[in-house]
């Protein structure tokens, strides 16, 4: 138990710090894509996440909303920023966080090097991205959620994959405990 309250305490600190970092990755666009990324090779970077079935932010807001699932929302790009080549290469590259994703979350990829939908760049403004890189957590109705401490579940920086694994358990109990 006391374990488990030590590692909660060293995701939410994560948490917080990653949220209120500010970083300054250039200005980038985003792309709408269709469900069919892996077997198109539109993935991320194919070399490396094409495993995660991302969605588009319309088929995850519709698929989401009728599996109760919480979404995962990347904002990123391809190339050229720190966080999401470390993202693709090795946190989207382990199977047990493809499975653990795939089965459990929703996961919606916004391609910040595409022109953004309307609702891509609307989404992205309600939570203050700034055209920049992030990660987000949205329940089944599309709100943000938050931990224990009131943050937006979120994260700006890369995150190591072990550490990653736990705080998608950590999400998922925050779902669960926020659904009715």
């Amino acid at each position: 138990m006391k374990k488990f309250i030590n590692i909660k305490i060293s995701l939410v600190c994560l948490l917080l710090s990653a949220c209120s970092l500010a970083v300054d990755m250039g200005k980038h666009g985003a792309v709408h894509h269709d469900t069919e990324m892996a077997e198109t090779g539109n993935a991320p970077d194919s070399k490396y996440a094409w495993k995660v079935h991302w969605k588009s932010l319309d088929d995850g807001i519709k698929t989401a909303s009728s599996e109760g699932k919480p979404m995962l929302v990347d904002f990123g790009v391809h190339e050229g920023c720190e966080r999401c080549e470390f993202m693709q290469k090795n946190v989207y590259s382990s199977d047990k966080i493809v499975d653990k994703i795939n089965r459990e979350f929703v996961p919606v990829y916004i391609d910040l090097a595409e022109d953004l939908t309307p609702d891509e760049r609307a989404l992205g403004e309600r939570h203050e991205f700034h055209d920049e890189c992030l990660l987000l957590f949205l329940d089944h109705k599309k709100e943000p959620l938050f931990d224990e401490e009131g943050e937006k579940m979120c994260f700006v920086e890369q995150i190591e994959p072990d550490v990653f694994i736990r705080y998608l358990d950590y999400v998922i109990n925050i779902h669960n405990t926020k659904r009715p």
